[in-house]
């Protein structure tokens, strides 16, 4: 198992695709690859200062969820609505639909997650830990954000910072549902928000290992 931190000092700011805004990039698999295709997934944070269209993003999946602010409603046109109330609140959406957010009491700041769909998939979790260990979940690639307070990791004793990255990639789990990884709160205010990445399976593969 490879175990590895990221802090902001590794992080790259950019404009949005559309040009509408900024983002920060946190990591972007694989390494060097651009909004402009050929990316497997990508974690970012991006301030919404204002009302207005998403970037286009054809055959990604995307999960978005608050880290401040009083409220973001994600109007898909024909495809619905979601509206986030406040932080921690996730919201899955195809970026082939039309987006346009709608703020609802002042500027936001989100946490973005993308993945191309076919290829790979992601979960995304809230983590509360608190002093007893939560586990983190099983995948061939797990990542954890430290939203709020700070955390530090079992059994390695890495300590997670606020705004800090970890990437945790292979491994033999201990459990079958769980990475062997653990977390602990340092205070009570610790929030992580967590991602599992999983590859997908080709159709034709699926197919010959169940004829």
């Amino acid at each position: 198992m490879k175990v590895s931190l990221l802090g902001p000092g590794d992080y790259r700011e950019m404009p949005w695709k559309n040009g509408g805004g900024s983002t920060t990039e946190l990591i972007i698999e694989p390494p060097g690859a651009t909004l402009g295709g050929g990316f497997l997934w990508r974690i970012s944070l991006a301030s919404v200062a204002a009302s207005g269209p998403f970037s286009s993003f054809p055959g990604i999946d995307r999960t978005l969820l608050l880290l401040e602010g009083a409220g973001l409603e994600l109007d898909h046109g024909q495809f619905g609505r979601a509206v986030l109330r406040g932080p921690f609140q996730p919201a899955a959406f195809s970026g082939d639909w039309p987006t346009c957010g709608r703020l609802l009491d002042g500027p936001c700041r989100d946490f973005n997650v993308m993945s191309a769909r076919g290829r790979v998939r992601h979960e995304v979790a809230v983590l509360r830990p608190g002093r007893k260990p939560l586990p983190l979940p099983l995948a061939p690639t797990v990542l954890a954000y430290c939203a709020r307070g700070a955390a530090a990791l079992e059994p390695s004793g890495l300590r997670l910072g606020p705004g800090g990255l970890l990437r945790s990639d292979g491994g033999p789990p201990s459990r079958p549902s769980e990475s062997g990884l653990r977390v602990t709160g340092r205070g009570e205010d610790c929030v992580l928000v967590v991602i599992a990445v999983h590859p997908v399976e080709p159709a034709w593969q699926r197919a010959a290992q169940h004829p």
